[in-house]
């Protein structure tokens, strides 16, 4: 437990660091909590262009055809679902060209078998299994939003809607047809 005097003494270095003053640091501070990207509150990331996300939201949009606020919602949840998705491919790439080199008697050495990487990747910690756990999430994500969508346009047409094929354990695998 801290003393006394240790308190007083952290919270006159607190008021010292009041954050960052200049426009550039507030911009480079409010990217200290972010790790991956694939839990992030703002859609478009660091490594992402703005105009690129604008243009697959838009051919997402059209291409599922939704029409009134819930279609549009679900809509929306199935494009940003599809772009996080693709930010996990580019981080797995990443991985795998990270663990390309490795180092050996103090220098660096590259290897071009898969496999040695994947090992290499697979032995130092789980940013793979972490990976896929969030691929896996978004996924999901993906086909619930696919799904609720169809389901709601089939209403709207007057069909019947497809029945629900969830599993016991809560996952969802789509109707086949």
């Amino acid at each position: 437990m801290a003393t006394n005097l240790q308190i007083k003494a952290n919270r006159l270095n607190a008021q010292l660091s009041t954050g960052p003053k200049t426009p550039e640091g507030r911009v480079a501070s409010c990217m200290n909590a972010l790790k991956h990207g694939l839990t992030a509150t703002h859609v478009v990331l660091f490594d992402e262009e703005v105009a690129d996300f604008e243009r697959f939201h838009h051919e997402i949009m059209v291409s599922l055809g939704a029409k009134g606020a819930v279609e549009s919602q679900l809509a929306e949840r199935a494009a940003l679902c599809a772009w996080r998705l693709r930010r996990v491919y580019r981080i797995e790439t990443r991985l795998f060209s990270k663990g390309q080199t490795s180092w050996s008697n103090g220098k660096p050495e590259t290897t071009a078998d898969i496999d040695l990487v994947f090992m290499r990747l697979t032995g130092q910690g789980d940013e793979l299994s972490k990976l896929s756990r969030y691929e896996r999430s978004l996924e999901r994500s993906l086909q619930r939003a696919l799904y609720a969508l169809e389901r709601r346009q089939m209403q709207r047409k007057g069909h019947a809607p497809l029945r629900h094929c969830g599993s016991m354990d809560g996952s969802f695998h789509p109707p086949i047809r």
